[in-house]
């Protein structure tokens, strides 16, 4: 059984319609095979604030401010912190998660709102995660993925001059421990290179197997 010296954080970021949540099914898979004890969570979460968000999504978010849309957020990554991620990571667990603080900071900041101040409040409150994967496609690709797969469920962010905006924001995020994927390739070569980063990343934290035969 492969184990780690601490638990790792990867999350999974970029617009929607990059492929993020058929990847964490395979890396969760692909990883799981490779003997190491595998936790995979998504945000917004399936708790009261996260099933709030998705409401949101669903029927519209004029029915709150940005502001009290950006609280929901904060709520729901405080519980899942407290309940899923901290846990996970205290077992020494790899964690893989679809969006994370940096989508709110994306599409917070997309509708107007200060980024650095969602960095800010994110950070206080968050896991500083190991790796961010950000997975950049096209808008206009990314569309159309999305009405391709998702004929019967249309969130109001999926829409071309905001997800232009979150896109822009995405790609301008720099921190030492963040990656972007260029995702407009083949499924294949995408896996593949987000495997050999998260690969190294663990790489770094395996914990050696002690020697206990005797000379």
């Amino acid at each position: 059984m492969t184990s780690l010296k601490k638990g790792l954080l990867v999350a999974l970021e970029g617009i929607d319609g990059t492929g993020k949540t058929t990847l964490i099914r395979q890396l969760e898979e692909y990883f799981s095979k490779r003997g190491l004890s595998v936790r995979t969570l998504r945000e917004p979460t399936d708790g009261k604030y996260g099933q709030e968000i998705r409401r949101l999504g669903r029927e519209g978010r004029h029915q709150v401010t940005p502001e009290q849309e950006l609280d929901l957020f904060i709520r729901d990554r405080i519980e899942d912190c407290e309940k899923n991620i901290r846990p996970a990571l205290a077992k020494n667990e790899l964690v893989l998660i679809d969006r994370y603080y940096f989508s709110t900071v994306a599409y917070q900041g997309a509708l107007g709102l200060e980024t650095d101040r969602i960095w800010e409040m994110n950070e206080k409150i968050a896991v500083i995660p190991d790796l961010v994967l950000i997975l950049d496609l096209p808008v206009d690709r990314s569309l159309k993925r999305i009405t391709d797969h998702r004929k019967d469920e249309h969130d109001d962010f999926e829409k071309a001059d905001f997800l232009e905006k979150a896109r822009e924001i995405f790609i301008s995020m720099n921190r030492p421990y963040i990656c972007l994927i260029d995702a407009d390739r083949d499924p294949e070569s995408v896996f593949s290179d987000i495997r050999e980063k998260i690969e190294r990343l663990i790489g770094e934290h395996l914990s050696l197997p002690t020697d206990t035969g005797k000379s």
